[in-house]
């Protein structure tokens, strides 16, 4: 397969006209996550605007979008360490600034779009199966290191030792196989959309990784986490309901939540998903009108950072081109 350029490829058209989301179950259980959590703000719908926005809280609120934005910032370091640990040799690739400003595209219809631009560009510095492995790859350590984060966060729970298993497929021994299973699926999206890729075992072991398990790459990505949760913790604290729950209690629901959204991404971002697996964990005696304040303003500020970073990028672009010409 030759280089794959935006000319030959009009993703944004078939992003609305060829391609719809895969999974119907996906977006039943997206639809039922969105209609639960709107029947949940009409229920509080008065309690809720009876609420008052305070200095403090929005200062709050300001602190939690600025904490979202370097949490974007540490997910790239943490995808660019994961292509050191694969062996792929690129050059110039600018690969942090190539993940800031593709997020955005996870918001356009189908779910795959910021995928594709990272496989496009990665394809004209390495080989078709290692810039797909390396797409591949990028999600399955953040389910990781989320699943990493409910285990460790609630060690009680016996049960929970079972969200540690993400983290041992990421080894050395068993790379290979773990990409040709997350391939199966991936592969047949690309291939719908015009994109057919040589993608064998032996492709994708054309690199070797450069030590048994990319621990660099996992603790970023855990970092991430953490600072998307401390984001949801401010929340939390401006509208004082964080004392419900212990610190570490609040941060694996958290993850269970967020890993939860990130499996089923039928709605851009896991919206919805994550929302609605937050209301079902949370007991009655919780003050509904609060936790609906904290996850709509999560989510506020979460979006509002993935749409300001890639507008930062280009409006630097634009202001580097203009002093150039």
């Amino acid at each position: 397969m030759g280089v794959i350029s935006k000319r030959n490829f009009p993703y944004k058209k078939l992003a609305l006209k060829r391609y719809l989301p895969k999974s119907l179950l996906k977006i039943c259980i997206t639809s039922l996550s969105i209609a639960f959590v709107c029947i949940s703000i009409s229920k509080n719908f008065e309690k809720l605007i009876q609420q008052s926005l305070s200095t403090e809280i929005i200062l709050l609120l300001i602190l939690g979008f600025f904490i979202s934005l370097l949490s974007l910032v540490i997910n790239a370091l943490a995808w660019k360490e994961l292509l050191i640990w694969l062996g792929f040799k690129y050059k110039n690739m600018r690969c942090i600034n190539l993940y800031l400003r593709t997020n955005i595209l996870k918001y356009v219809p189908g779910g795959i779009w910021h995928f594709f631009e990272r496989f496009r560009v990665l394809s004209t510095a390495l080989s078709p199966a290692e810039a797909f492995s390396s797409v591949l790859l990028e999600p399955f350590l953040m389910l990781a290191a989320s699943f990493f984060l409910v285990a460790l966060c609630d060690w009680k729970n016996i049960f929970y030792f079972v969200f540690l298993l993400p983290s041992v497929f990421l080894a050395r021994r068993l790379k290979g196989s773990l990409i040709m299973q997350l391939g199966a699926g991936k592969i047949m999206q690309f291939k719908k959309i015009g994109v057919n890729i040589a993608f064998t075992k032996d492709s994708i072991n054309s690199s070797e990784p450069i030590s048994p398990f990319p621990l660099r790459a996992f603790l970023i990505e855990t970092c991430f986490v953490l600072l998307r949760f401390y984001a949801f913790w401010i929340c939390l604290n401006a509208f004082s309901i964080e004392s419900y729950f212990s610190f570490l209690e609040w941060i694996s629901l958290f993850s269970l939540a967020w890993s939860i959204g990130l499996v089923i991404p039928s709605a851009p971002g896991g919206i919805g998903v994550f929302e609605a697996i937050m209301l079902l964990f949370i007991p009655n005696s919780f003050p509904k009108e609060y936790i609906l304040l904290v996850l709509l303003s999560y989510r506020l500020i979460i979006s509002l950072a993935d749409l300001a970073i890639p507008l930062f990028i280009a409006s630097t672009s634009i202001t580097k081109f203009k002093i150039l010409n």
